[in-house]
């Protein structure tokens, strides 16, 4: 392991036991009782929206991250309106990394009242399913975005999860995955994302945890996760400094044999190399992956 890799790990290990309370000496002692098969991905938003995809690729080697979700709007520019060939040439990019191209993140949402509207967001899921076999991604992340005020709660709820029942038939016969993120005001508390999973009732939808605060009941999440765990396949992270359990996440995780991509969503940095270094280290920390198998030489 090279000198700086064991002191930026030492480091994380040691700041988080000194934090006490959400991140406390038995909460990360969970997070050690087993080392399960997630790995670090990258969420394009915010640090990486202004890179290339040749910059997304190189930056994540050279730090370690094994893969990507690619945000759609951002300057890749990996969008429904590439041709076939800026397709394939997409695709060669990762397959020839160490890259895994993991899933391409919209802005999808099916929950206005307008079915009209309903309509085109399902038709540009398509789309998206449709590109994310293309460019060799394994799924396409969406979201609800709200409860509308004029609408009945579970007449909402169950349009969504009738949307994303169309939608995963559409995805499963291009063997895509769609993942619902935790995502919106009202949809993204954990009893309304069980009824719209309840609801779509797919198996290749599946939920993308986003690590709210409104997560954290009493200091844990454990409650707010054992509603939706057996759908979670991919989660978000935030800087894991913030005030969130994520030993208490990352050991629940590991228990429930997880073994998706979580994928950090963090803000920008002037230096965001470094901070994906010392993201990275955070991480292993957390995943209780310690000795040569954490080592990363770039």
């Amino acid at each position: 392991m090279h000198r700086r890799e064991f002191l930026l790990r030492g480091a994380a290990a040691s700041a988080m036991l000194s934090m006490g309370g959400l991140m406390g000496r038995s909460a990360l002692a969970a997070g050690q009782s087993k080392v399960g098969g997630m790995r670090l991905g990258l969420v394009t938003y915010n640090l990486a929206k202004d890179w290339t995809l040749d910059e997304i690729i190189e930056r994540c080697q050279r730090t370690g991250f094994e893969g990507v979700e690619l945000r759609t709007t951002h300057k890749h520019g990996v969008e429904p309106t590439l041709s076939a060939e800026e397709r394939a040439a997409v695709r060669r990019k990762f397959e020839g990394s160490k890259v895994t191209l993991w899933g391409l993140g919209t802005t999808c949402e099916y929950h206005s009242p307008d079915q009209a509207e309903v309509r085109r967001q399902v038709d540009l899921t398509k789309q998206f399913v449709d590109l994310a076999a293309d460019v060799g991604a394994i799924g396409v992340k969406v979201r609800p975005n709200g409860l509308p005020k004029e609408v009945p709660v579970e007449q909402t709820l169950k349009q969504i999860g009738n949307a994303l029942k169309e939608c995963g038939d559409y995805a499963a016969a291009k063997k895509q995955e769609i993942w619902l993120e935790v995502h919106g005001g009202g949809t993204s508390l954990l009893p309304n994302m069980r009824t719209i999973m309840e609801t779509a009732n797919h198996p290749w939808v599946f939920v993308c945890w986003n690590s709210n605060g409104s997560d954290v009941k009493d200091g844990s999440v454990k409650e707010s996760l054992e509603l939706v765990k057996q759908w979670v396949r991919e989660v978000h992270l935030r800087e894991l400094y913030a005030d969130y359990p994520w030993a208490e996440l990352f050991g629940l995780l590991q228990a429930n044999a997880f073994d998706g991509f979580t994928n950090a969503e963090i803000s920008e940095s002037t230096d965001p190399e470094t901070v994906m270094r010392y993201f990275r280290a955070l991480w292993l920390a957390l995943k209780g992956q310690t000795g040569p198998a954490g080592a990363f030489h770039p």
